[in-house]
């Protein structure tokens, strides 16, 4: 590596879903390299979820344009590609600027446009693909790519023209260091007591938290339930002790997680790793009508998770919940999870990072 700082670019955002493995990249070069040796600049939607995150962290945070590209008639349509020329021209400009020696992406359209930009300053630039099925995005921003790091052998033949490398979940260092007993003062919960956590995320929690509130008084009596409702959304109304609802947790997550013996969770990437990285049992309840499903399936045909659909858990409800109870083995899903989806991945991808740096200085 040069004497000087590393300069790197992370692109991303509209949801924590590609904002989250960015921010560990991040951590953990900072922590290989020294604080003072990582400039790094995060380019993400003007209005998204993801600057507060990143700014939690202390790294720099610029909003730029975004449009989407969708595949089915709306009105946005017909002004999105105004927004996507104009992410392209403001992203050119940042390059420009800050001058990174290599451009980082997870996804979300908001990337793409920048990557294109990347490719015609002849700036390296490398894409974490996290889902099973690659997005339209990160489909668009391969051609532009030097390197594709991802998670699932079923993801490798959608990038056939591509230099490519498998890799476990990049998760954050407060996954890695969590403690199980901090939790239990952070969030005022019994040492006793099972906890059972329920997070949908920013997009997916309306539809969770509906099927929720029909089973919350049977979780009651096994366990304290720890529900993430979503910070536009609303949990069910209940008094008791041992239910804590919260819009969101912004410190103390991982240290959550490691506390909590059963997670109910969407099929997104983000969170799924850091439950394998934590080997977590998990039933999963993917997004209706999305690549969650596929997500979801790859997990089940591993035995690493146990699907219930939001249909079902409507349905079903406190029905379906007595028969998994009865038949759970604790411990049993969140070991296969863990051997699917090995550690490793965080410290994998950096030094994919510094080799294409390294590379592309010479």
């Amino acid at each position: 590596m040069p004497n000087q700082p590393l300069r790197i670019m992370f692109t991303g955002g509209g949801s924590g879903g590609p904002t989250t493995p960015l921010l560990a990249t991040y951590g953990e070069l900072m922590h290989k390299l020294g604080q003072s040796e990582v400039e790094g600049l995060f380019l993400g939607t003007i209005d998204g979820p993801e600057k507060e995150m990143v700014q939690l962290t202390g790294l720099t945070f610029a909003g730029i344009p975004s449009g989407k590209l969708r595949r089915y008639w709306s009105w946005k349509n017909l002004t999105d590609p105004f927004f996507v020329v104009s992410g392209f021209v403001a992203g050119l400009i940042k390059l420009i600027q800050f001058r990174p020696q290599i451009v980082v992406s997870a996804g979300s359209f908001v990337s793409v446009p920048v990557a294109y930009a990347a490719w015609i300053l002849r700036i390296p630039h490398i894409l974490l693909q996290m889902d099973v099925q690659p997005g339209l995005a990160n489909r668009l921003m391969a051609p532009a790519s030097k390197f594709l790091a991802y998670l699932f052998e079923e993801t490798a033949p959608y990038f056939p023209r591509i230099a490519k490398q498998s890799i476990g979940p990049v998760v954050r260092s407060e996954i890695r260091n969590a403690s199980a007993t901090l939790a239990n003062s952070q969030f005022n919960l019994k040492p006793e007591k099972p906890v059972l956590l329920v997070t949908g995320g920013g997009q997916g929690a309306a539809g969770l938290n509906q099927a929720v509130a029909l089973v919350l008084d049977f979780w009651l009596e096994r366990f304290q339930v720890v529900h993430l409702t979503g910070k536009s959304q609303t949990g069910p109304i209940c008094t008791h002790p041992d239910y804590h609802p919260f819009p969101f947790v912004s410190e103390g997550m991982g240290n959550l997680l490691a506390r909590s013996d059963l997670v109910v969770t969407r099929a997104g990437l983000g969170i799924l790793g850091e439950l394998a990285y934590l080997a977590k049992d998990a039933v999963i309840v993917p997004l209706p009508g999305s690549h969650q499903e596929l997500n979801a399936a790859a997990l089940v045909e591993a035995r690493a998770g146990i699907l219930l659909t939001q249909q079902q858990f409507m349905e079903e409800g406190n029905l379906w919940w007595k028969k998994f109870l009865n038949d759970y083995h604790p411990g049993y899903f969140g070991k296969n999870l863990n051997q699917l989806l090995p550690p490793g991945g965080t410290v994998k991808f950096v030094e994919l990072i510094l080799k294409t740096c390294a590379h592309s200085s010479t």
